[in-house]
């Protein structure tokens, strides 16, 4: 082939993710961290396959309009650190192959390079040995083949990239001590590698294939348009939350609307199960209006979505978390607009730029509470319109909740910057959790099931005994500092007895004093913070 044509590049596309989805789960379990939480090929995968389905609908010709596509439907459902990267490597790809209809091998093997320029360019402080390496050094190695052989074809090039692209990957340990440590290839490379290997097997003429693939949108023809107006009771008024409603349908329902006036919830889902649909909405109030219909081909939403709009505020902050216990918490601390996710689920950037949009302020300041939420977070800021937004780089709930104890809506946002900056500088977080496999980190065996204990990023302790690991991790961040209150959040399985009997040991070993916050969080039983 010496012409990848449009038709051609949206099929590739789709193997590429295809593949990437097929091996998300083996991606996940290349995490370093033996926690319960690596979400890598899930994150990369929620990022590259909807956008890859919805490039294939795409009327276009011009492979430059359709990479531009396929790039901006990446960008905003981009999750987690990997995800955002990639999101990026195709953003540099679409924008070197602008008002290209065509693109021969070398325009491909420019495109690539120029991926991996707006990678490294989109991540502040860049680490050798991830995702990034194996996308440079292929792209690199890509460009050298087309120079030395001008006339290889398109099935040669991608070809070459593959087998590049895997050495580029077995040699991530010896860049990254922790992931030789821990016996793993990275895997956001890894993952990046499979899409690579999905493009290569198109090109070959052995596409990949979901056999899931279709079958939600087949399902959706088939169902019912559902349509109810609730109104909301007492306790829904201060609680509902757009973006939690909208997680928790889209895991069996499509083409979901919500919209939020006053006191009165719409709402616009396609469902096999009406019913499922309604008995939810019932928990928030009462119903008002409810309309159901057999799905009907360009059937559109009958109720108006555009709310109203309400006076716009000086400044609100964006938190993220995803425990009723924990929400709670903040609320109280008069955070705006909590976007539901952390642990196993890490919000993409539409989730930030609808959090922005209904957050409805002047200046607003996003917190992620999680080293992994960041950069989606930092790219909804770019896309943030007609406001002023500022991403803090908290990274946990811990920090989050001691930025909030520092926050006033009534001082400017530069003022709150700092001392919310400031404050997350004063205060480290412990985490304990449960190891999902055998590893060694930090000069420690772990056992899969065994308790680990986290302090901040470092892995300092681990047992069989819940109690014995969290007392361990909490005198080891007594030797680098004196310890004088402890923010302790119990999560589901801990009552407030045994969360009591953790912080009486603290005040008596340490003379300390402490606060207690039912979390309900699961996976992690105990995050406290220390100071």
């Amino acid at each position: 082939m010496e012409l990848l044509d449009c038709k051609n590049f949206k099929e590739m596309i789709l193997s590429g993710a295809n593949n990437l989805a097929n091996n998300a789960e083996r991606v996940n379990k290349l995490n370093v961290f033996p926690v319960p939480d690596g979400d890598t090929g899930t994150n990369m995968n929620m990022t590259m396959a909807s956008a890859a389905e919805e490039t294939a609908k795409f009327m276009n010709d011009y492979i430059g309009d359709t990479c531009k596509f396929l790039s901006k439907n990446m960008l905003m459902n981009a999750r987690g650190n990997s995800g955002v990267i990639l999101s990026q490597v195709f953003k540099g790809i679409a924008k070197s192959l602008a008002g290209v209809q065509s693109a021969d091998v070398k325009q491909l093997a420019e495109a690539f390079l120029n991926g991996s320029r707006a990678a490294y360019k989109a991540i502040m402080k860049p680490v050798e040995g991830t995702i990034l390496t194996v996308v440079r050094e292929s792209a690199e190695m890509g460009e050298y083949l087309v120079k030395k052989n001008p006339k290889c074809s398109i099935e040669d090039y991608m070809a070459y990239m593959v087998v590049e692209a895997n050495e580029s990957l077995k040699r991530t340990p010896e860049l990254l001590e922790v992931l030789k440590e821990a016996g793993v290839l990275d895997s956001g490379a890894t993952g990046y590698c499979c899409i690579l290997e999905g493009f290569n097997a198109f090109l070959q003429g052995k596409p990949v294939t979901r056999a899931e693939q279709g079958q939600a949108d087949e399902q959706a023809e088939e169902g019912y348009c559902v349509e109810i107006v609730v109104n909301l009771n007492e306790q829904y008024k201060k609680e509902f939350v757009i973006n939690r409603l909208e997680t928790s349908l889209g895991r069996s329902c499509n083409s979901i609307k919500i919209a939020r006036v006053d006191d009165s919830v719409k709402l616009h889902v396609h469902s096999e199960r009406p019913g499922d649909i309604i008995n939810t909405l019932q928990r928030f109030g009462d119903l008002d209006t409810v309309n159901v219909a057999k799905l009907s081909k360009g059937h559109n939403p009958t109720l108006n979505f555009e709310t109203a709009s309400e006076e716009r505020k000086n400044c609100a902050v964006i938190t993220v978390c995803n425990a009723e216990g924990i929400a709670s918490k903040f609320k109280e601390l008069a955070v705006d607009y909590i976007v539901f996710g952390g642990q196993t689920m890490n919000p993409s950037t539409q989730d930030f730029v609808n959090a922005i949009r209904e957050a409805n302020a002047n200046n607003i300041i996003i917190l992620p509470n999680n080293s992994n939420i960041i950069l989606a977070a930092k790219q909804a800021k770019q896309l943030a319109k007609n406001c002023h937004v500022e991403v803090i780089e908290s990274r946990s709930v811990i920090e989050g909740i001691n930025a909030c104890i520092n926050y006033s809506p009534d001082v400017e946002i530069e003022d709150n910057i700092r001392s919310m900056s400031q404050a997350i500088g004063d205060i480290r977080t412990i985490s304990l959790t449960q190891a999902v496999k055998n590893t060694t980190m930090n000069g420690l065996k772990i056992r899969k099931n065994n308790y680990i204990g986290l302090l901040d990023k470092d892995l300092v302790a681990t047992g069989k005994a819940l109690d014995k690991t969290l007392l361990a991790t909490i005198d080891r961040a007594a030797q680098d500092a004196e310890i004088s209150y402890l923010t302790i959040i119990y999560g589901k399985e801990i009552t407030k007895a045994q969360a009591q009997q953790i912080l009486d040991y603290a005040e008596e070993k340490f003379d300390a004093e402490g606060e207690l916050i039912a979390g309900q969080q699961d996976l992690y039983p105990y995050i406290i913070g220390v100071e």
